[in-house]
């Protein structure tokens, strides 16, 4: 993987060529019934190469969907979605991306260490080079000192970053996260955010995370897409030019309270103050 060259405040984040498209895409639950349900609609989305997107929005907009439909983990009533150029079963098969889910998902009776390879096992790759990359994801996520402990033994950020690490061990170009951070209390929560970021940086791959958390979307993200209530649409999309690399220094600053309220009034609808001249 070769690191990316993080946004620089004030340039644009999308160009011509999108890494992920997403066109014309509306979800029905139980669509010709009385119970039909509109989950989204009518979502057009584009994501460049190497942004880190989230898609923030109230309880039941839709986030998730949106995301499982990208993964291929379900299908759109209607639309389309593109990934690295490919339809989402393609790019599935070819292991374009990888998933992360709010729970880590790991298999207690198989070490840290077999845990990562497991996807590389199941793709029949041959042992010592499955080794080989767990050890390097393992490091990449400072965890190599535990490879060989269970889960069970491992804290749940601790957790979490194994599933990272299991996540990227196909070299994905894209990394799709469906609120992995919010079953953390709130230190290990933003000590993961920057764990995140450094990941981000050194891989260079795009991520899309769901999240329910305003700070931490702006805390994260180059861009945030805003969702409406249901049925789901894109409200606002809202660039985050805060310079990386992030700190903690970072959620101090005027700059860092004001997106949260130029992202927060997106979310609510509400026209955005303008500074006096």
């Amino acid at each position: 993987m070769t690191a990316i060259s993080l946004p620089i405040p004030g340039e644009p984040t999308m160009p011509e060529s999108a890494i992920i498209s997403v066109s014309g895409v509306t979800k029905q639950f139980n669509s010709g019934t009385d119970r039909s349900v509109t989950a989204l609609a009518d979502i057009d989305l584009s994501i460049a190469e190497g942004e880190f997107v989230s898609l923030l929005g109230p309880s039941g907009c839709g986030k998730s969907t949106l995301l499982r439909i990208m993964a291929d983990l379900t299908q759109p009533t209607s639309g389309s979605v593109s990934l690295n150029g490919k339809a989402p079963d393609t790019a599935r098969r070819d292991r374009d991306y990888g998933m992360v889910f709010q729970q880590a998902g790991l298999f207690d009776w198989r070490n840290v260490q077999r845990n990562v390879e497991l996807p590389l096992q199941v793709a029949g790759v041959a042992k010592q080079t499955r080794r080989a990359k767990a050890t390097s994801m393992l490091e990449l996520v400072r965890l190599s000192e535990f490879a060989h402990h269970f889960p069970w033994q491992l804290s749940g950020g601790m957790q979490q970053r194994v599933a990272i690490a299991r996540a990227l061990s196909a070299d994905p170009k894209i990394l799709f996260m469906d609120e992995p951070l919010g079953a953390l209390d709130e230190m290990n929560r933003e000590r993961l955010q920057g764990e995140l970021l450094r990941i981000w940086s050194d891989t260079g791959t795009t991520v899309v995370f769901v999240t329910h958390s305003i700070s931490e979307a702006v805390f994260l993200s180059s861009r945030i897409v805003v969702m409406s209530p249901r049925p789901g649409r894109i409200a606002a999309s809202i660039d985050v030019d805060l310079p990386y690399p992030r700190s903690a220094a970072t959620r101090t600053t005027p700059e860092y309270f004001k997106k949260i309220t130029e992202v927060r009034s997106a979310l609510h609808g509400m026209p955005v103050a303008q500074d006096a001249p």
